[in-house]
């Protein structure tokens, strides 16, 4: 924590607590469609601040709930546990570089939230305790979004995640499951998980970003995602596309050092993060009108016709 605890603090964290408890009151008269918040990052939090944050949001339900960087060990876990299964509009739930050490706390955290009658968001980058095994940590919290319903968001960034060949990620996403965004930055995954990803992609139409910036993935990785995302090869290519999901890619200038004639698709499926409606067919066509005015430039398009039929 860039804040560390010192005990001149606490009149004023008894404050800020009995703060808290008493918002719970205007919480009541936020309009429906406003999201309420609560963050504390890079502020540590020793088991005399967690008491009286317990206390204080017994009653004080925030529609998002975040801890980044608080140092307070498995106590500050189970805190944060707590709250989650005693909040029932509880939308986002968030424990930031906070790390879990114990399996049964991860077991837990499952359970939680697949009880959970709200949750859609769930952010455990860094998280990764020193005795947990990331892919097992993986598979545990993605199984949550083959059975909860809800659920279409997912952070798992900067765990040490290395599947060892395993396909639980690729077979995950193939089964297109209804996750909207998945991150997994900063891991450990290589160019045989690329691959199996961007196979993948071509059976989900769900799914709208996927990070994975900062894993070791080289050249044949990156080139089979953008080829899932937008394979120029035909019109068939093309259309067979995955038209739904947005990758976050290295910068352009590392990826043309793999290739020197990369295709930019920066935004060919749609911007994710825009508010304007989203049509995957708008997308298909665009991407075959992108090949035909290629073709068009080098009078070539009459030499195709005879060689595709894309309904």
């Amino acid at each position: 924590a860039e804040l560390p605890f010192n005990t001149m603090f606490l009149p004023h964290w008894e404050e800020f607590a009995s703060a808290v408890e008493q918002y719970q009151h205007a919480l009541n008269c936020l309009p429906k469609e406003k999201k309420s918040s609560f963050h504390l990052y890079d502020v540590e939090l020793p088991g005399t601040v967690l008491g009286l944050l317990s206390k204080a949001l017994q009653s004080t339900h925030f529609h998002s709930f975040i801890l980044g960087k608080n140092g307070f060990g498995r106590a500050g876990v189970k805190f944060a546990l707590k709250y989650v299964e005693n909040n029932p509009i509880l939308k986002d739930f968030c424990l930031v570089q906070n790390p879990i050490n114990h399996t049964d706390d991860i077991n837990q955290l499952c359970e939680i939230v697949k009880a959970h009658p709200a949750i859609q968001m769930l952010g455990l980058g860094g998280c990764r305790g020193a005795d947990v095994n990331g892919y097992d940590m993986l598979q545990s919290i993605m199984t949550l979004g083959l059975n909860k319903l809800m659920l279409i968001d997912i952070d798992l960034s900067s765990n040490d995640i290395s599947t060892g060949g395993g396909t639980f990620i690729s077979d995950f996403l193939a089964r297109n499951p209804i996750l909207q965004s998945l991150n997994l930055c900063h891991n450990d995954l290589d160019d045989d998980d690329g691959i199996m990803i961007a196979s993948a992609l071509k059976h989900n139409t769900i799914l709208r970003t996927l990070k994975l910036e900062g894993n070791p993935i080289a050249r044949a990785g990156w080139a089979a995602l953008r080829n899932a995302e937008f394979d120029d090869t035909s019109l068939n290519s093309a259309s067979d596309s995955n038209h739904t999901c947005s990758i976050d890619y290295p910068s352009f200038d590392r990826l043309k050092e793999f290739d020197g004639d990369w295709l930019d698709v920066t935004e060919m499926n749609g911007n994710p993060y825009s508010e304007g409606q989203f049509d995957p067919a708008a997308v298909r066509q665009k991407k075959i009108y992108s090949i035909l005015s290629s073709r068009n430039r080098k009078c070539s398009n009459a030499h195709y016709l005879d060689l595709e039929d894309v309904p």
